[in-house]
């Protein structure tokens, strides 16, 4: 009986602090102004690094592996985010999460690409569970306009518990096209950038219950992502770049009742949330692509 009584209250404990590691915190305006400048200089070098070859980003010792995990048809994926900046700026409760992934998808075109990354309409079904709503409008009128969007994402993360932690958010941004006359033998650059973000306060999507911008629970303060792609062989060789601006895990202090809320739930969590979003949209992206060809070849 005490073995058991013991049990219970230890996962009534984990239960709760699940449920408390949901506390806000307010964004420092220089961290966002840190973020911002961090976006600037990674856009710089985007170009060359994409030009210089496959899974450039990759450090030398892992990269014999890597490519053979690319061409084996499985997703590679590595977090390339600054450290020293990092430090830096964690005692001002924020930090930068950059994460890069790269697939390969078979048999398909940069046209087949371009309309699986276009049709807004079914992002919820072509990217689901990540994405719950999308809505674009056209800005301007050339056949390669950028698009206002509204995204609606959510995530599910679960950490020792059977308690699991939901976020969802909805975003605010524009969608561009970086090459405005690419061509099939020319690379596919697409740009997030998001406007404004807001953080449901149960963390289901639909709900009247956004916080206010910056005073949140602090997991997605900002986002930028980016899709790159051109043709390989008889592949499009596709990488999907997320940076993220969220709070720091040095200045979490969050308590249920006197019990403190382990460091280790929310850092896993702004952690889990880019990555989980890199694969589900490296890996549906893929999906779509291939299942379009399928049945066009029918």
């Amino acid at each position: 009986m005490n073995r058991l009584f013991n049990t219970l209250v230890v996962g009534c404990g984990i239960a709760g602090v699940c449920l408390a590691a949901r506390c806000t915190t307010v964004l420092d305006p220089a961290i966002l102004r840190e973020y911002d400048s961090y976006v600037a200089a990674a856009e710089r070098g985007m170009p060359a690094r994409f030009d210089s070859g496959e899974l450039s980003w990759v450090p030398g010792p892992a990269l014999r592996e890597a490519s053979a995990r690319l061409a084996a048809g499985k997703l590679v994926r590595w977090n390339i985010a600054d450290a020293a900046l990092n430090r830096r700026i964690a005692g001002q409760n924020g930090t930068v999460i950059h994460w890069i992934g790269a697939i390969r998808i078979h048999g398909a075109s940069l046209a087949d690409l371009e309309s699986v990354l276009g049709d807004y309409d079914h992002y919820n079904r072509i990217y689901t569970p990540l994405v719950s709503a999308c809505q674009a409008k056209r800005v301007g009128e050339g056949p390669n306009s950028d698009y206002d969007v509204i995204l609606g994402l959510r995530s599910a993360f679960r950490f020792v518990s059977l308690f699991p932690q939901h976020y969802a958010f909805q975003v605010k941004g524009r969608i561009q096209r970086i090459d405005a006359n690419a061509a099939e033998t020319s690379p596919l650059r697409v740009r997030l950038a998001a406007t404004e973000i807001r953080e449901s306060d149960s963390g289901e999507p639909g709900r009247a219950d956004l916080l206010q911008p910056y005073h949140d629970h602090g997991i997605m303060w900002a986002l930028n992502a980016y899709w790159r792609a051109r043709r390989q062989g008889a592949d499009i060789y596709l990488e999907f770049e997320s940076i993220t601006l969220a709070r720091s895990v040095q200045a979490f202090v969050c308590t249920l009742s006197f019990v403190p809320v382990p460091k280790g739930i929310v850092s896993a969590a702004m952690e889990s949330l880019p990555v989980d979003t890199l694969t589900v949209i490296l890996e549906a992206t893929r999906a779509e692509c291939e299942r379009r060809v399928a049945v066009a070849r029918q």
